[in-house]
């Protein structure tokens, strides 16, 4: 019965006030299974069109978890997490950063479509450190995909050393 129940409390709490939010998708994610995330997948998903920034970025983070547990859900989630890339927030854009360079270590391949983006992110100066050094790793990732990346890069991670 508990098990039948978690999936709707969860629901709630996520739509509650933002920390109230912020501590469901942190429980979610580390109590995250195929069945949780099959059933609460759409809800996460939803969750990133909030005007919640916090949210948004706790969202992107327990969709890493609901990835790694149920896989299916990555395709339909992924145009959104991708209009997270460019994000108002910078928080979010870190958070999906963060994210696709975990998913990209596992395929590189399916996520070079993103090197503009990745691209205009790293020549962009207002980007966390953080952010920056997740960029790099990401094309870290997807350069052995990629052979035409390393010269684009040259400028842009000497400028950022520089």
């Amino acid at each position: 019965e508990v098990a039948m129940l978690c999936p709707q409390l969860l629901r709630k709490d996520m739509v509650g006030h933002q920390y109230e939010a912020g501590c469901a998708l942190t429980c979610l994610s580390n109590i995250m299974t195929r069945d949780l995330g099959e059933d609460l997948a759409a809800d996460l998903v939803a969750l990133l069109n909030t005007q919640r920034s916090y949210v948004r970025k706790k969202a992107i983070l327990t969709l890493y978890k609901l990835f790694l547990k149920y896989p299916e859900a990555l395709r339909p989630a992924w145009p959104r997490l991708k209009e997270k890339l460019e994000d108002t927030d910078q928080e979010v854009v870190t958070a999906a950063v963060t994210v696709i360079c975990e998913l990209a270590r596992r395929n590189a391949a399916n996520y070079v479509q993103l090197s503009p983006i990745l691209f205009k992110l790293l020549s962009n100066s207002s980007n966390t450190n953080w952010c920056l050094i997740k960029i790099v790793k990401l094309f870290g990732h997807l350069l052995p995909v990629e052979k035409r990346l390393v010269k684009k890069l040259i400028e842009p991670i000497t400028n950022i050393i520089n």
